[in-house]
């Protein structure tokens, strides 16, 4: 039987150490190898791309790691969190942590660090968002409001590192105020995520010449693409090359996500774009409360890939709720009743051009309060528009600007979406780019993007002014 004296009085030397702000022995040898920290303390595995990253915490000051998805982001930069606070004395160290809103601070990358410590039996003890050490205070993680200049303000530590998870969309503010910690020759500053919008603050720290050291992860570099050899619980958990093709099919190789998402590169910002990436990805980030009116949105499929799509708009909040291939209008018919049935809709807008003036025929037919929209037809300001899809895309995009649209999360809505291209005609009117050049490099309809503008076609709001734009 073993005896208990010695781990007792390991583990009262141990408190005892804590309390005093001394560093547990066990681990400061590991304070200039994260590395080692995480494969000898936590038992885990690193790829290489992610012990590049880890080691350049040791000498680099600032480390900015745009990323494709599914590289283990929220993973690496936890146990980063883990190392830091473990190796280094309790009354020396911080850790700052944020990202885009409070549910991934919480959901996201402190329950990854929450894994670390009971992984490791590291030291202290962790609420939520909090690392305690003793009475200690170690580190935290925030989601202030992001014109906050002080967010961070009152943290002294010689040991301060501050994470930024999902670092596209946390605004300049935060980044000045982050700054302000990073007053020792010790503190680090690591930002990672998918470099979603070119026009952001972590576009500019990814930027040549910014004094970061970025190191982005392209999915093409990554163990499924490189043969790299992993444990085999690690490798289901990575990208892979199915999925990558899969994306090239569904968004199109040299598209904005497929650049952020699969290359992990910043998308070049096209003038023409109806979309900007920043307002689409804050519209995907947005968590507006669902209001008045319900009504649904209804495009249906003509042939091959293509989906017939219903889409609910409730307030300024827009969803997807059916994807449906092979139906015939009947079934459509019944697809879109038990829509209207489960959102408590109270309007029906179909694309009536093609097969949709028949579903518009069966559904008027049961008593439904169905409208036909032909978008083709004159725009409402036809010396503004030129046509009604025009100036119905106009009219979502004014609202997305203003931030009040709140989209889903929904990689191929947002691919359509960001593919729409704008222009004038010969007259000075508002006109899109054909549904066909949009068909020819997405490799099918939009389908998702056309069914949430009906869904959104009756949100009558005075156009902006002519020179608004």
């Amino acid at each position: 039987m073993t005896d208990p004296l010695p781990r007792l009085a390991a583990t009262l030397r141990q408190a005892l150490s804590h309390r005093r702000g001394d560093a547990d022995p066990r681990l400061t040898r590991w304070a200039t190898d994260p590395v080692g920290f995480v494969t000898t303390v936590l038992r885990e595995h690193l790829w290489s791309r992610q012990q590049e990253i880890a080691r350049s915490l040791v000498h680099q000051r600032r480390v900015a790691v745009p990323s494709c998805h599914g590289a283990g982001k929220s993973f690496l930069a936890s146990r980063l969190v883990a190392w830091w606070v473990a190796t280094r004395p309790a009354d020396e160290v911080f850790v700052v942590t944020s990202a885009p809103t409070f549910a991934q601070v919480r959901a996201i990358l402190w329950r990854e660090i929450a894994r670390a410590h009971a992984r490791g039996r590291l030291p202290g003890t962790l609420s939520q968002t909090e690392w305690r050490i003793g009475r200690r205070l170690v580190g935290f993680g925030r989601k202030p409001a992001d014109t906050d200049g002080t967010a961070f303000q009152g943290i002294h530590a010689r040991h301060v590192l501050v994470v930024f998870d999902e670092a596209c969309g946390i605004p300049k503010p935060l980044w000045d105020a982050a700054e302000t910690l990073l007053t020792t020759p010790q503190a680090r500053f690591l930002a990672i995520g998918n470099p979603d919008d070119p026009l952001s603050a972590f576009a500019g720290v990814c930027a040549e010449e910014s004094g970061w050291c970025v190191l982005p992860i392209d999915a093409h570099a990554t163990p499924d693409f490189t043969g790299e050899v992993v444990p085999k619980a690690l490798a289901p958990l990575l990208v892979s090359r199915l999925w990558a093709e899969e994306m090239a099919a569904r968004w199109g190789e040299g598209s904005a996500l497929w650049q952020a998402k699969v290359r992990g590169r910043f998308p070049d910002v096209a003038a023409d774009a109806l979309l900007a990436p920043a307002v689409l990805e804050r519209a995907r980030r947005a968590a507006l409360l669902p209001g008045l009116p319900i009504e649904l949105g209804v495009d249906v499929a003509r042939f091959g890939p293509d989906a017939s799509v219903i889409a609910v708009r409730r307030g300024a909040v827009g969803r997807i709720v059916g994807v449906h291939h092979g139906l015939d209008i009947p079934g459509l018919a019944a697809a879109v009743r038990t829509a209207m049935a489960e959102t408590t809709a109270t309007a029906i807008k179909v694309d009536e051009i093609g097969l949709g003036a028949g579903l518009v025929d069966v559904l008027r037919a049961s008593g439904l309060p169905v409208t036909g929209i032909n978008v083709a037809r004159a725009a409402q300001a036809s010396d503004r528009f030129v046509n009604r899809r025009a100036e119905l895309w106009w009219r979502l995009r004014e609202r997305a600007e203003a931030g009040d649209l709140d989209l889903p999360d929904d990689d191929s809505l947002i691919a359509e979406m960001a593919r729409l291209r704008w222009g004038l005609d010969g007259r000075g009117r508002i006109a899109l780019e054909a549904k066909a050049a949009a068909r020819a490099e997405l490799g099918r309809s939009p389908d998702r993007a056309d069914a949430l503008l009906l869904a959104f076609a009756d949100a009558d709001r005075p156009v902006a002014a002519w020179n608004a734009w």
